[in-house]
């Protein structure tokens, strides 16, 4: 599995799930499984443009833009996180 964020947040969840079953003494056949997932990635290629790779097909241009070059994904991945998503830049 290739190493991205995103990727690094589900293996976390699964994680913390499992550290939680056994911090409560449960049985290890209640422990979630983390299954590799296909590989799929984005990279901006400045503010409209960018490379999609999904597991069919790789696409270029503003399309593949449109999904990450707004904020590239720091909004997204700060309000999972708890945190206000839109930062004030100074």
């Amino acid at each position: 599995e290739i190493k991205q964020g995103f990727l690094a947040q589900k293996h976390a969840q699964v994680a913390a799930k499992n550290l939680k079953v056994l911090m409560v003494g449960e049985r290890e056949s209640k422990m979630a499984t983390y299954w590799p997932h296909s590989a799929i990635a984005i990279v901006s290629l400045g503010r409209k443009d960018a490379v999609a790779q999904l597991p069919f097909m790789t696409t270029i241009g503003c399309v593949p833009g449109l999904i990450k070059s707004r904020d590239l994904f720091v909004g997204k991945t700060r309000k999972q996180m708890g945190l206000e998503p839109d930062v004030a830049h100074a």
